[in-house]
C-alpha cells in the first residue's frame, strides 16, 4: 500500500470513529476535529475549528478547558476530565442530542509541530448513560424503596454528618423521632398491604411538615426520625406536634365501610453538649417515646 493510500485509509478510519477527537492549539483554539459522527451523542463540532474556548464556550468553563490543555502541553502526560455540557451552552454548535449531556475527556499533547504551535487531541467520550446509571444506584443506596424517604443507613449518616457541623459552628440541633403505633392493629386486622399503605401516608405528611427544615428518615418499619440542624428543641416540638396532627388527619379506607385515621407517638431532644454523640441523641429521644402513656402525645425528655 502507497502513503496516498495509508493516509486516506487512515482518515477514512478517524472519520469513522463516533467519539471526536478535536485538536487544540496550547491558546485554546480548535485545531481540527476528526470522528464525532454520531449524532445521538455528539453534535456537529465541526463549526468551531479556528474558533477559541472563550469564543464559543462559558467563561468558567473556557477557562477551566484551557488550563487542562496546558497543563497536558507542559507536562507532557495525559489528563483526564470529566464535566457537563449542553448544545446551547455552545455557540454555533447545533443538532446533537438535547440537554446537558456529561462527557470524559482524555487530553494528550501531540509530539509535533504541524499545527504551528504546541497541541493536543482531546477525546471526548459521551458517558451520560453511565452517569444516570450511577445515580440510579446512588438514590437505590440510600433511600427506602417504599417511602422514598432515606433509608436507615444513610440517615444515620446524614445525622453524624450534621451533628459534627453543629458542634463545630456551635449551633443547634434537635432530633425527632415518630413511632406509627397503629400499624401493627392495622396489619394484623388487614395485611402488610394496608401496613405498606399506612407507613406511606405517615411518610408523606411527615415529609410535607418539614420541607426544607431537616432530613427524614425511616429507621425501621414503623418508625421515622428527622434530623432538624440549626433548630432548638422548642421549635423542634411544634414541628413535632405538627406532624402529628398532619398524621392522624389522613384517612384511610380499610375496606368497604372501614375507615381508620392514623395515630402515632413522638419525642423531641437537642443536642446539649459539646460531648454528646448520636448515640446520645438516639437514647434520649427513644426515651421520650417510652415515656408516653397515650398514643399521639409528645413529649421532651428534659
Amino acid at each position: 500500500m502507497n502513503q496516498e493510500n495509508l493516509n486516506s485509509h487512515l482518515i477514512a478510519i478517524a472519520n469513522a470513529m463516533p467519539d471526536p477527537i478535536f485538536i487544540m492549539g496550547q491558546d485554546g483554539t480548535y485545531l481540527d476535529i476528526v470522528g464525532g459522527q454520531e449524532r445521538t451523542l455528539y453534535a456537529d463540532g465541526s463549526s468551531l475549528i479556528g474558533k477559541t474556548y472563550r469564543d464559543v464556550l462559558p467563561e468558567k468553563m473556557a477557562e477551566r478547558f484551557l488550563k487542562v490543555v496546558q497543563k497536558a502541553i507542559q507536562t507532557g502526560h495525559l489528563q483526564e476530565i470529566e464535566y457537563q455540557l449542553a448544545n446551547s451552552d455552545v455557540n454555533g454548535v447545533s443538532e446533537g442530542p438535547q440537554g446537558g449531556q456529561w462527557y470524559e475527556a482524555r487530553v494528550y499533547p501531540i509530539d509535533s509541530d504541524a499545527y504551528g504551535q504546541p497541541a493536543v487531541i482531546w477525546l471526548a467520550i459521551n458517558i451520560t448513560s453511565r452517569k444516570h446509571m450511577e445515580e440510579q444506584i446512588e438514590h437505590l443506596s440510600s433511600t427506602d424503596p417504599l417511602t422514598n424517604l432515606y433509608n436507615r443507613d444513610f440517615f444515620l449518616g446524614i445525622v453524624d454528618e450534621e451533628l459534627n457541623k453543629a458542634k463545630l459552628n456551635k449551633q443547634a440541633l434537635s432530633m425527632i423521632k415518630i413511632d406509627l403505633d397503629c400499624f401493627k392493629r392495622i396489619t394484623d386486622g388487614y395485611g402488610h398491604e394496608m401496613g405498606d399503605k399506612a407507613i406511606l401516608t405517615a411518610a408523606h405528611a411527615i415529609k410535607n411538615v418539614v420541607k426544607e427544615l431537616g432530613y427524614v428518615g425511616r429507621l425501621s418499619c414503623d418508625q421515622f426520625m428527622v434530623v432538624l440542624p440549626q433548630v432548638k428543641a422548642v421549635d423542634a416540638f411544634r414541628i413535632a406536634k405538627l406532624a402529628q396532627e398532619t398524621i392522624s388527619s389522613q384517612n384511610i379506607k380499610l375496606e368497604e365501610g372501614v375507615v381508620t385515621c392514623l395515630t402515632s407517638k413522638a419525642g423531641v431532644t437537642e443536642l446539649r453538649q459539646p460531648d454528646e454523640d448520636s448515640q446520645v441523641l438516639f437514647k434520649r429521644v427513644n426515651e421520650a417515646i417510652q415515656s408516653l402513656t397515650k398514643s399521639r402525645e409528645i413529649t421532651k425528655i428534659q
